[in-house]
């Protein structure tokens, strides 16, 4: 306990007010940071070097392509349940195609399946993001927490969820 009449003591309500107001402001911060581990993003913000970057970018340029197209068609809220489904079927794809290459002989960690387990997690993000609206995406873009934009994959969480 501070003495009265240190510093600390003077400034003790100062402080008090001071973490009122910074709980409040980043309160909301810190609940969204447990979404984004359910969806496969790993706590750790670098970039991960084994990325296939042009095919996520490509398939990023798909999902907001499915996006602007189904909404235009469908309307503001029509478009989500065609676009899930449509995700799912890629997902899907590569999905088998990580089978074929394990059933094949390929290990674990061979680049190719880390690629293909970063597009499923990459394309479950886009599926979780499109389920809570165009808000959370935009919040996901400004702090770059896409796993198809470089966001490493928590790799047990998903080995846990797929089996590879």
């Amino acid at each position: 306990m501070a003495k009265e009449g240190s510093y600390y003591h003077r400034k003790r309500e100062e402080r008090k007010e001071y973490q009122k107001l910074y709980y409040e402001v980043n309160k909301g911060r810190r609940k969204a940071g447990a979404v984004w581990h359910a969806q496969l993003a790993h706590s750790n913000p670098t970039d991960d070097p084994r990325r296939d970057a042009d095919a996520e970018w490509a398939l990023t340029d798909d999902c907001v392509a499915l996006r602007d197209r189904l909404s235009e068609q469908l309307g503001e809220d029509g478009w989500v349940p065609e676009f899930i489904g449509t995700v799912q079927t890629w997902i899907d794809k590569y999905v088998r195609e990580a089978h074929d290459l394990i059933n094949g002989g390929v290990g674990a960690e061979s680049l190719r399946l880390h690629r293909l387990r970063r597009l499923v997690a990459g394309l479950l993000q886009e599926q979780e993001l499109a389920q809570q609206g165009g808000d959370a995406r935009r919040a996901a873009l400004e702090d770059l927490r896409l796993v198809l934009w470089g966001r490493r994959v928590n790799t047990r969480a998903f080995s846990d969820f797929y089996d590879w």
